[in-house]
């Protein structure tokens, strides 16, 4: 009989998770589609499908295999958070970020705990516990927030290296609270809090150091085949994860952190796959994750703490963040501005939730009272802060000139005559350029036409972090070299995401073969596909950019070979018209046009400007 429910059970099982992962990827994709925050979507979507419906039971589903999945993929997750810290952003935010790890930890763990057992009143072990877990904000949901930003300055960096290095802090702060509340004696208490710490210091780093050290040795002498280098990776990092668990409860977290960080020096191509891959694995995981831990609250239990939620969120978004923000940036080099940015940004993520699953369930099987509460009022502070952060993050940032309102500018990587004659265009319709280019005469030309150019290579290692991106959202590679435009567009694609980076067509070679293999390729500008080659002989045979409404003028010059549309802008919003892509019909039109077109187009704006005067 036994046999035969189990063989039911396992039968069910794949379509289940079919199930979990379909709706995990519908929610990932509402959110990407109604700019809302992916996690809220998660939760929502977790929340259908248990307490709502009934249709999930994840405990019945995976059993006691659950949390360890769980505790496992969230060290993929921080092992990905810290292979995406380069050690520049570390060095460059040091002091700050130590201090908000340390002192605004502490500060955050004493506020959370004093107003969650006045508000909830909830037992003192229960609030020390849910205190230490709720310290942590976390890569997951700070990054995509950063992203929607773009704040200028060190403010992103600093809280990105944060919300990285203050989950394994934050987990092992809830194990040492678990471990307190339950010691008998002060004496036990005190010799339970230095082992944790000591042995998750000496296994978590030790450990994680060791890892990465083999690892980078073997991937440097090439003792890994490229076709195992991905996955063989991941066999560490799950290996110093087990094997670090072993020695002390919940170091591992810190030991996939270290092993990220170390193997964020090496920037090879090697790490750039890993990363990648896990880029993608971490969101698969999220999504399954968030639906699972939010599929296991009971509907009752979220409404005895919803009210009380909401002042203790309070507490926490208002007193807490920005007592534990003054603290840690006092006499730093940081302007009031970004210290007051500092202070709109800490929602909590998928850390929170995996952590406070995992405690609350040992607290109840200890017996201690009101533990039941302390996974409801997590997800409600998760659903809350992303909430909250998520609608001012934003408006804050602008307001205290960090991002501006939109992103529409665009990075020109090229500073040469039609590069600038682009910027000159995009800029008398109000549209924010900023051009880059090695070669200090056409910066120096750029500059001297009012336009802000820098001299750098877009494929400097710094070039993503040292430019002003506020109000920037895509990128047009269009230099002379086809490698370096596919380049820049593939380095780019991680900041604006891949529908948002052109360059021109690359040359052919004799063979008739593209000289850059497509899969290298962003988006190709120009309705038949321009190149450089072109571009370079229209310009010395008197071609300009020029900008132009659409109509019957713009059409038989196109029709003739004698234009070539670049950008369509219309109602202040402006795209690239690409390959194969129709000509605009309405709006402004820029693009190269030849001498004689170029005096018809400057003849129909004068015409149009002495009509205007008359009138």
């Amino acid at each position: 009989m036994n046999a035969v429910i189990f063989a039911a059970g396992e039968s069910a099982i794949g379509p289940t998770l079919a199930m979990i992962v379909g709706a995990g990827m519908i929610a990932q994709w509402i959110a990407w589609r109604t700019q809302l925050p992916s996690i809220i979507a998660l939760l929502v979507a977790g929340l259908l499908l248990g307490p709502v419906t009934g249709i999930l039971e994840p405990d019945q589903l995976l059993g006691s295999t659950l949390f360890p999945l769980v505790s496992l993929s969230v060290a993929l997750i921080l092992f990905e958070g810290g292979l995406d810290l380069p050690p520049r952003e570390l060095r460059n935010t040091g002091t700050v970020v130590r201090r908000l790890i340390t002192i605004g930890a502490i500060v955050t763990g004493v506020v959370g705990w004093y107003s969650a057992r006045k508000i909830f009143g909830i037992s003192n072990e229960v609030a020390i516990v849910l205190a230490t877990v709720l310290v942590v904000t976390g890569p997951t949901v700070v990054g995509p927030l950063l992203r929607f930003v773009r704040p200028a300055g060190t403010t992103g960096p600093i809280l990105r290296a944060e919300g990285v290095l203050i989950d394994p802090i934050g987990a092992t702060a809830a194990l040492v609270a678990f471990e307190l509340v339950l010691a008998d004696e002060t004496d036990e208490a005190v010799l339970s809090l230095f082992g944790i710490v000591g042995l998750t210091l000496v296994a978590g780093i030790g450990l994680g150091l060791a890892t990465a050290f083999l690892l980078d040795t073997a991937l440097r002498r090439f003792l890994i085949p490229d076709q195992l280098a991905v996955p063989m990776t991941f066999a560490f990092v799950v290996a110093s994860y087990v094997a670090s668990n072993e020695i002390q409860e919940e170091s591992g977290l810190l030991a996939v952190t270290v092993v990220g960080i170390y193997l964020a020096r090496r920037d090879s191509s090697t790490i750039r796959q890993v990363l990648e891959f896990n880029e993608s694995l971490r969101t698969l995981l999220i999504s399954v994750l968030f639906i699972l831990l939010a599929a296991r609250i009971e509907a009752d239990a979220l409404r005895d703490v919803a009210l009380p939620a909401l002042a203790f969120l309070a507490t926490l978004v208002f007193v807490a963040r920005p007592l534990a923000v003054l603290v840690s940036t006092i006499r730093t080099s940081l302007s009031w501005r970004e210290r007051v940015f500092l202070t709109t940004m800490a929602p909590r993520g998928i850390v929170a939730a995996a952590v406070s699953a995992i405690f609350a369930l040992r607290l109840e099987e200890e017996g201690v009272a009101d533990a039941d509460k302390i996974v409801p009022i997590v997800f409600l502070v998760i659903i809350g802060t992303i909430v909250v952060y998520g609608f001012i993050a934003g408006p804050a940032a602008r307001l205290l000139d960090l991002a501006e309102a939109q992103a529409n500018g665009v990075l020109i990587v090229g500073s040469h005559a039609s590069a600038r004659g682009l910027a000159v265009q995009l800029k008398n319709r109000s549209i924010k350029t900023t051009l880059i280019d090695t070669d200090p005469y056409n910066v120096t030309r750029a500059i001297a036409l009012g336009l802000t150019a820098r001299r750098m290579s877009a494929l400097a290692e710094d070039a993503t972090e040292s430019l002003d991106l506020r109000g920037i959202g895509r990128l047009f590679a269009m230099t002379s070299n086809d490698e370096v435009n596919a380049l820049a567009t593939g380095r780019f694609a991680r900041v604006f995401g891949r529908r948002e980076v052109f360059q021109l067509a690359p040359g052919k070679r004799r063979s008739g073969q593209s000289a850059v293999p497509d899969e290298y390729l962003g988006r190709i500008i120009g309705v038949d596909g321009l190149t450089y080659t072109t571009l370079d002989e229209h310009s010395r045979q008197g071609w300009k950019v020029i900008g132009a409404a659409a109509g019957s003028l713009i059409v038989d010059a196109f029709d003739n070979q004698q234009f070539i549309p670049l950008v369509r802008i219309e109602d202040g919003e402006m795209a690239f018209i690409c390959h194969n892509d129709p000509l605009p019909v309405t709006g402004d039109v820029i693009g190269l046009a030849s001498p004689p077109v170029l005096k018809s187009v400057e003849a129909q704006q004068a015409s149009a400007g002495e009509t205007s005067e008359k009138v």
